[in-house]
């Protein structure tokens, strides 16, 4: 259940960093925060910009729970 809900939550997180990214930063840092290698990219343009630590910390969430419910185990 918590591996569900990790998931749920990154995918927000996501994709409300997407949304940030290409109102705020501009063509480039939306298309990089589609690449999936988010929170790496999430962190880098939220410090760079001083914008979305909150869909950012909820991705890092979502990951920790995910592994706190054995999301990662299969």
């Amino acid at each position: 259940m918590l591996g569900m809900l990790g998931g749920i939550l990154v995918l927000v997180g996501w994709i409300w960093a997407i949304v940030i990214a290409f109102k705020t930063s501009g063509a480039l840092w939306g298309i990089l925060n589609i690449i999936p290698i988010q929170p790496l990219i999430g962190i880098v343009s939220a410090a760079m910009k001083k914008t979305a630590w909150l869909p950012v910390g909820l991705m890092i969430l979502g990951v920790v729970l995910s592994w706190l419910g054995g999301g990662f185990a299969r």
